[in-house]
């Protein structure tokens, strides 16, 4: 399943709000599976990973709910653990 992170520049007031009452909502959405939020109060910030089969999806879910949809950025992800350097191939010195 496609990994997503939605991005918000919001005020910190809005964050506020998003994290007391949207993440409710988002929790029980049955279409795509919100895994996360991370959030910066002070910058307004806030960053929320899905798991969905398109884009689309989430922006409907977004709409239908009265959200601001901020930007929507497939994901891939990387622990630690797992990370090889060689993945990329080669990277000249920086």
């Amino acid at each position: 399943m496609p990994k997503y992170m939605i991005v918000h520049h919001e005020d910190p007031g809005f964050v506020s709000h998003h994290i007391n009452q949207a993440c409710k909502i988002c929790a029980g959405e049955k279409r795509a599976t919100w895994k996360r939020v991370y959030y910066n109060l002070k910058g307004g910030r806030i960053f929320c990973e899905w798991e969905a089969a398109d884009r689309n999806i989430l922006e409907n879910i977004l709409n239908e709910c009265s959200l601001p949809c901020g930007e929507i950025v497939e994901v891939e992800e990387m622990t630690s653990d797992e990370c090889c350097w060689g993945i990329f191939g080669e990277i000249d010195e920086l």
